[in-house]
């Protein structure tokens, strides 16, 4: 295993210095250093860090685990929904559980109770906020869509659901006056403002009011924010048919922010109990990384798991001695022709970490870049091309674009 210890026996080489202002890079080959360059300086990643969090969460919580969510029923009939941080409660999933609660003979409901309690999530943070922008999407124990909100403002101002799984409800008029005309996949919090139940429950609230309504269960009151009363009885438990592997796929394809805190924050809860906070989170990660695998804590600072935070901060040896760990899921990584790749984006950041391959050996590269110029690409491939000149690998196609 590639350690802080023992990658710093070769420097990188002069032909690289005009594409490296402000960064560092590490190619292994066979568990040691090829090649390598401020290895242990410390940079943003960006969504790179998605894969030490992925780690994080397979190691804790196993590679089966899958999510629930709970549902309870009052004398009165009250429906109370109790959520466990799903990350993959979407509209379809919704419409299963309703048919579900058909086939239990519900069919009058006389309010909807929303529980988030599980988690409690609300920091002062430098990542995320109202903006409509999807990867900004806010975490929390009961989520739909990814708390994302698919819509269509047509040229009139008439606004409509965005995709034809999931009905329309009234948060779409509320967010989509504020958007000009077109199809748009908007983060719910966009456009907020405070109230006693905020716009993740309020999504999910009309969410499910809407699909129990679409499919003959009478709804006569409203939702509210609430827990389960002890006088309830638990009538079914939803359990999510994806596994933490098919999630963290999803999570690491698409880059999903929010998909990857709500994995962070799931590991501080199962490591440390009721309610699921960023402290916890924090504190479960930094012990993985320092107990687990034995990284010290001078190579990384982790403030959330998406990569979103500029706090964030880690060395390229740090990220190689994760994808060393991180192999035996290294396929759940993006793939291209000649391996697994994570990018990570953000203002003045450029990244890449993940595998390049021969034959069946997968072997980590990194790349952080912290600079106005984004050289990543120029980088990734000439790294490359030295790989495939130390492995032999000469009747490889071109290294094309990375994703």
């Amino acid at each position: 295993m590639i350690t802080d210890a023992n990658t710093a026996s070769i420097t990188g080489t002069k032909q690289f210095e005009h594409l490296v202002s402000t960064g560092g890079y590490i190619i292994t080959a066979a568990g040691r250093p090829l090649i390598q360059d401020n290895v242990h300086e410390p940079f943003i990643p960006a969504s790179t860090i998605k894969i030490a969090t992925s780690l994080a969460a397979l190691e804790i919580l196993g590679p089966n685990y899958r999510y629930k969510t709970a549902f309870y029923l009052s004398d009165d009939a009250v429906l109370c929904i109790k959520g466990y941080g799903d990350p993959s409660l979407t509209s379809e999933a919704i419409e299963e559980i309703v048919l579900a609660l058909k086939k239990r003979s519900i069919r009058s409901i006389s309010a909807i109770v929303l529980d988030d309690t599980l988690f409690q999530n609300a920091e002062s943070n430098d990542w995320g906020g109202n903006s409509d922008n999807p990867y900004d999407a806010p975490n929390s124990a009961l989520a739909v869509n990814y708390n994302s909100i698919a819509l269509r403002k047509h040229g009139n101002g008439t606004i409509t659901t965005g995709e034809k799984q999931t009905p329309y409800i009234p948060l779409m008029d509320e967010i989509g006056q504020h958007l000009k005309p077109g199809l748009h996949r908007v983060n719910v919090a966009a456009f907020s403002r405070p109230s006693q139940i905020n716009h993740s429950l309020r999504y999910a609230g009309q969410l499910f009011k809407a699909i129990l309504l679409r499919e003959g269960i009478e709804v006569r009151g409203s939702f509210r924010k609430g827990q389960i009363d002890a006088k309830s009885q638990p009538i079914y438990t939803y359990s999510n048919p994806k596994t933490l592997e098919d999630v963290i796929r999803e999570c690491l394809k698409y880059s999903n922010n929010f998909i990857a805190n709500q994995l962070f924050l799931t590991a501080g809860l199962v490591r440390y109990g009721y309610p699921a906070t960023w402290k916890k989170a924090r504190r479960t990660m930094n012990e993985f990384l320092s107990e687990s695998l034995g990284l010290s804590a001078n190579s990384y600072s982790i403030w959330e798991g998406s990569g979103l935070s500029r706090k964030n901060a880690v060395t390229p040896a740090f990220l190689a001695a994760v994808l060393e760990v991180f192999k035996p899921y290294g396929f759940l990584l993006p793939k291209n022709s000649h391996g697994f790749i994570k990018s990570g984006t953000m203002s003045d950041v450029y990244s890449y970490a993940g595998y390049f391959s021969s034959q069946e050996r997968l072997d980590p590269f990194v790349i952080l870049l912290n600079q106005n110029r984004n050289t990543r690409e120029e980088l990734l491939v000439k790294l490359h091309r030295l790989y495939q000149e130390y492995v032999g690998d000469r009747q490889s196609r071109p290294f094309g674009n990375a994703n």
